[in-house]
């Protein structure tokens, strides 16, 4: 008999009680802390520089079970610093430095045991490490070696590629792992507990006790080289002895442990509870205190010109100094309050050029102050390779007064606005080579403000040699140096333009730049930043909104984002509102949440706040519209598989339009189909897609092989024609594992037009258990969004309408191109006209496949009591229900049956329950 389910989102108990939840909430059970840290089998390699000295670190002692000591190995130049990120210390790895375990100090390199080599070696990998700017592919922890064969390296890395950002076997057929499959990874410049294991068949990641991602294997896909050796923020070339020269670790790495088994969910959860409180995180932008300046800027160019189509030639006015600036080139444009620069090659496109020696000025050898900051407001418009927001220095030609010119830069301070043809990223460097023989120091990092107003500052302390690199108030990127400011021969003086010719001008708008003769300190420039470019953080100024927030139109489930812009002199305060009433936490300039169907019609604006001669001044925003849109829901085609055993065509229940069972496509008479993965397949009618509107695919299904490229369903056309595999040309599918291993729905835009949409499911597609699989395709709203058991794994742009699709192959189980059938059964499949909300899809999921439509399910509740006591409550009235159980989700565990009886009190079922004993799932079924 089919099952169709209530599920019960159980809210967590007072007084310190586990959590109880539902299947449609992905919330895990901590139980109390143990007194220590657990292992896994023997601990082979055991880590923590939390207790060390500051300074450099060319040892420190493995006081696992492999013993010796891991040492830099790396030369002169690659050794890391114990150092302090937030609260807590560490060790720094710079994306050069790197470490081996050895024997002893200088002494013979010490392989990785038999347990964590060759096939299938179980294993666990925990650090506790802080990543201040993630890049693609970022090493922690290795051993093997890269180049292959296929599953032959370890590579534990903090990462966002969607492929290998977690874990890297090597491989193109999919072995690798990511933490996130849509790309994407911990959160950068905070302490996390990031953990890997693998079984034997199962890899899996965790992030700060919880889980992840996963990917199955199966037996034999991982065979770890041996007689490698153990690394610390680097990897080993296919010869196992030299260290890969990129993909170095640029983070801090605290705490590292290997163990020989498999940590389980409770371990990983007890270590991170034991260990979090000694993990400080570095304050974010805003939780620093803002403070007022204690110094005016020495320089201030605010760019307020009278509107000119053509700025060249025009004067930079400096309305504190007397250090008048000119714009030089082509396309410019003062706008009344900014400089537009329109980008191009330096032959000619414009730029500011400000007068010799701003920097060098400030240098103590030449009377300054030793301490030089400049800060601004800049928006990054368009894409010019390696364009810059200010660069201060020399070329090989020397001065260059004039567009044009000038050959390789040889001294400078600059900062880029971005990296080649990358927007997103930026770096800042010192180059002292004017004379010859000083040489360069570059930091970079990622950063994500393209086409939006960004503050930036960027100080240098010549006695501590400190040169750091802020953006909307956060510390991105520094880097130190020994030469002092007087040896840049800064002769070239330059906003938007480079030092070396060869790059191209910014595509920008400058609002404000400033310079000052002392360090900003992190608290001045959060200051600065919160009161924004016109307001001189020095004084009392009242808050004042610049720009309001904008009325949106979203579709249902959708994230959105309301932004206020203020100023004023700071603190600032901020706090949203929802029709006038205000939000619990919503107290910054930005306010973001997920917008259902319960939002729409709100109005959103912000009040703000601050000071001045002691008394508030507050001021609030216009209201902001939120429209949530949603589509009328229309089921189309039913088929339950309820024929009988041999039938060779399924019902449509209310379409009329029967699907045919194809090659060995068999009725198993209980209300499933069942496919054998080799060639069998249930082939749809044509059209049933093209004929909607937005539409709703639901699916209840059991995977039995996930054999790669399979597919559950796939419906529109190949090259070939209908009813023909070759070459798939338009078409929406979903296979449940592609070569990287995890699940993918892919729709193809008619005529050959490509991808356009491309959702990727975190983890591996569940074997041998019925799973709910829903997909929503909106063209109108332009958003299509995945979901399992109810619960939204992934979203992207879906563009085509569905009318365009021709879709004469509309099949379960089988592929327009020549790849493997799918192996599994249905229990149900459904077809909507309209794209149903993320609601209507946990509604659906807890109904279950022989629901009927709209028909009212009884609840279950969660009452606690005194002493940390539980209940759970149904009614009694709720005929032909029993209540299920489960301990998780993980692969092989199944729901059963709870065989406590309940006793009747009063309308309800009331059962008691131990809230001591673990996680718990329950469900009504019947």
């Amino acid at each position: 008999m089919k099952k169709y389910r209530r599920n019960c989102p159980l809210p967590p108990s007072p007084g310190g009680l586990p959590l109880i939840t539902a299947a449609l909430i992905s919330l895990g059970f901590v139980s109390a802390s143990s007194a220590q840290v657990q292992n896994a089998g023997d601990l082979l390699v055991n880590l923590d520089a939390t207790t060390l000295e500051e300074g450099s670190l060319s040892t420190i002692s493995n006081t696992g079970s492999l013993g010796g000591v891991f040492e830099a190995r790396g030369g002169e130049g690659t050794i890391p610093t114990v150092a302090t990120e937030g609260g807590t210390k560490g060790i720094r790895f710079d994306g050069s430095d790197f470490m081996q375990l050895v024997d002893a100090a200088g002494g013979t390199l010490l392989p990785p045991p038999d347990g964590l080599v060759g096939v299938d070696p179980t294993r666990s990998i925990e650090v506790w490490v802080l990543n201040p700017d993630v890049a693609n592919e970022e090493t922690m922890v290795s051993w093997g070696k890269r180049g292959g064969p296929d599953g032959t390296n370890v590579s534990f890395g903090y990462g966002s590629d969607y492929r290998w950002g977690a874990m890297g076997h090597w491989g193109g057929d999919g072995p690798d792992l990511a933490w996130d499959n849509n790309g994407g990874n911990p959160t950068p410049n905070k302490w996390h507990h990031l953990v890997y294991t693998y079984d034997g068949t199962m890899s899996r990641v965790y992030v700060d006790g919880k889980f992840a991602n996963s990917e199955f294997l199966g037996a034999g896909r991982i065979n770890t080289h041996a007689g490698t050796s153990l690394c610390l923020a680097t990897q080993l070339e296919g010869d196992g002895v030299t260290q890969t020269g990129g993909l170095r670790g640029s983070l801090t790495l605290a705490r590292v442990r290997i163990h020989d088994e498999v940590l389980t969910l409770n371990q990983i959860k007890n270590n991170y509870d034991v260990e979090k409180a000694a993990f400080v995180d570095p304050a974010p932008a805003g939780t620093i205190a803002p403070e007022r300046l204690s110094v005016a800027p020495v320089n201030r160019y605010s760019f307020n010109d009278a509107p000119s189509s053509d700025a060249s030639n025009s004067v930079i006015t400096d309305s504190i100094g007397e250090d008048d600036g000119v714009v030089l080139g082509l396309g410019t444009e003062y706008t009344g309050s900014r400089l537009r620069l329109s980008g191009g090659g330096s032959g000619d496109s414009g730029y500011g050029d400000l007068p010799n020696g701003l920097l060098s000025r400030h240098g103590a050898a030449n009377g300054g102050s030793g301490e030089f900051s400049i800060e601004g407001w800049i928006r990054h418009v368009g894409s010019q390779t390696w364009s810059r927001i200010f660069d201060f220095g020399s070329t090989i030609g020397g001065e260059v007064t004039a567009p044009g010119g000038g050959g390789e830069g040889r001294d400078y301070l600059m900062y880029t606005l971005q990296n080649g043809d990358d927007v997103n990223t930026r770096q800042v460097e010192l180059r002292n080579e004017d004379p010859g023989g000083g040489g360069v120091a570059t930091a970079a990092h990622s950063t994500a403000t393209f086409n939006t107003d960004l503050h930036f500052a960027v100080t240098w302390n010549e006695a501590t040699g400190l040169i750091t690199a802020y953006e909307n108030g956060r510390r991105v990127a520094s880097l130190t140096t020994d030469d002092p400011m007087s040896d840049v021969n800064d002769v070239n003086v330059w906003l938007g333009r480079s030092n070396w010719t060869a790059d191209r001008n910014a595509q920008a708008e400058f609002d404000e730049v400033r310079m000052y003769s002392h360090v900003l300190t992190p608290g001045e420039v959060v200051g600065n930043f919160l009161a924004g470019p016109e307001v001189l953080n020095n004084a009392d100024t009242p808050a004042s909104i610049l720009s309001h927030p904008t009325s949106r139109t979203v579709p249902d489930a959708t994230e959105v984002t309301f932004r206020v812009a203020a100023s004023g002199s700071t603190p600032i305060t901020y706090q949203w509102l929802r029709n006038g009433a205000e939000i619990a936490g919503a107290t910054a300039p930005s306010y973001t949440f997920v917008a259902t169907s319960g939002d729409n019609g709100a109005q959103y604006s912000c009040r703000v706040v601050n000071i001045v001669a002691g008394n508030p001044v507050a001021v609030t925003s216009t209201p902001a519209t939120l429209t949530v849109q949603g589509d009328a829901i229309s089921l189309r085609h039913r088929y339950s598989f309820n024929e009988e055993a041999g039938a060779t065509e399924t019902v449509d229940a209310l379409g009329g339009a029967p699907g045919l069972l194809v090659d060995g496509a068999s009725m198993t008479g209980d209300g499933q189909v069942t496919l054998d993965g080799v060639a069998s397949y249930v082939n749809l009618p044509n059209g049933i897609i093209s004929e909607l509107g937005n539409a709703t695919l639901e699916f209840w299904t059991t995977s039995t092989a996930n054999a790669i490229w399979s597919r559950v369903f796939d419906f529109g056309a190949s090259v070939e024609g209908e009813d023909l595999q070759g070459t798939g040309q338009e078409f929406l599918f979903f296979t449940p594992k592609m070569p990287a291993g995890f699940p993918r729905f892919i729709a193809n835009a008619p005529g050959g037009g490509g991808d356009t949409t491309t959702m990727n499911m975190q983890g591996s597609f569940p074997l041998n258990e019925e799973v709910h699989l829903a997909v929503t395709y909106s063209s109108t709203a332009q958003i299509a969004r995945l979901y399992l058991n109810g619960e939204l794994m992934a979203s992207a742009l879906a563009t085509f309408p569905l009318n365009t699709l021709s879709d004469v192959n509309n099949w379960l189980g089988r592929s327009q191109f020549r790849d493997a059938y799918y192996a599994g059964s249905f229990n149900e499949v459904r077809i909507y006209d309209g794209a149903m909300s993320s609601v209507q899809i946990a509604a659906s999921f807890a109904a279950g496949p022989n629901a009927t439509i709209g028909e009212a399910r009884p609840s279950l509740a969660l009452t606690t009591g005194a002493g940390g006591s539980a209940s759970l409550r149904w009614p009694a009235a709720a005929a032909g229900y029993k209540l299920e159980s489960r301990s998780s989700f993980a692969p092989g565990t199944s729901w059963e049956e709870v065989t406590t009886a309940p006793v009747v009190d009063g309308a309800s079922l009331k059962l008691d329950i131990n809230t001591a004993s673990g996680t718990k799932y329950y469900r009504l079924s019947k």
